[in-house]
């Protein structure tokens, strides 16, 4: 059994790869007890990684990096939250909400670094795509939890005004040697 009740909807199917890329978590009546016991008693924070969302996207980052859009695709309108799917760590992100965490976003730790302070702990998910400042923020953390490998991998830059990130460095770009945007010693993929 489920500690939590799957549902998918058939329009999220992906027949070419086989899988369903959006799954919705809803708590289940019978395990109160044992979400009770999981809830977030701590100051901790969750950080949705929308940036990683957004690139991800349609005509998005991957499209140019399959060599099926230009440039131009490294340059992509901020999604909505809960807007994501398995590459933004959708499921994570609905269990930790049902369990009682806070969220901010990479947009909040980037026009504000120090929101981070805080908290006694901060849990990273998928946040692949990052600018600088959510790089120095989190990293001078003293307690980080990372759910996902290929955190903290290519450097983004925010416009607050267009509301869009695009891509700076990082993921072979902008020269085929560049890996890790930020040359991180502790990188995690």
């Amino acid at each position: 059994k489920y500690i939590f009740r799957i549902s998918v909807d058939q329009k999220y199917y992906d027949s070419e790869k086989g899988f369903y890329t959006k799954i919705s978590v809803q708590p289940r009546t019978d395990y109160s007890n044992l979400y009770d016991l999981l809830k977030n008693e701590e100051n901790a924070v969750v950080v949705y990684p929308i940036f990683t969302q957004s690139a991800y996207s349609e005509n998005g980052f991957y499209d140019y990096y399959h060599k099926s859009c230009d440039e131009k695709c490294l340059d992509v309108p901020i999604r909505s939250i809960g807007d994501g799917n398995f590459n933004s760590s959708d499921i994570s992100y609905q269990v930790l909400k049902i369990l009682g965490y806070p969220m901010i976003t990479d947009v909040d730790v980037d026009r504000n670094p120090a929101i981070l302070d805080s908290y006694d702990k901060v849990i990273i998910l998928h946040n692949e795509y990052v600018t600088k400042k959510e790089f120095d923020a989190i990293t001078g953390h003293p307690n980080v939890l990372y759910l996902y490998p290929n955190a903290l991998y290519a450097e983004v830059h925010y416009d607050q005004n267009s509301n869009k990130i695009k891509l700076i460095r990082g993921h072979n770009y902008p020269e085929p040697s560049i890996t890790n945007g930020f040359e991180w010693a502790l990188d995690n993929s």
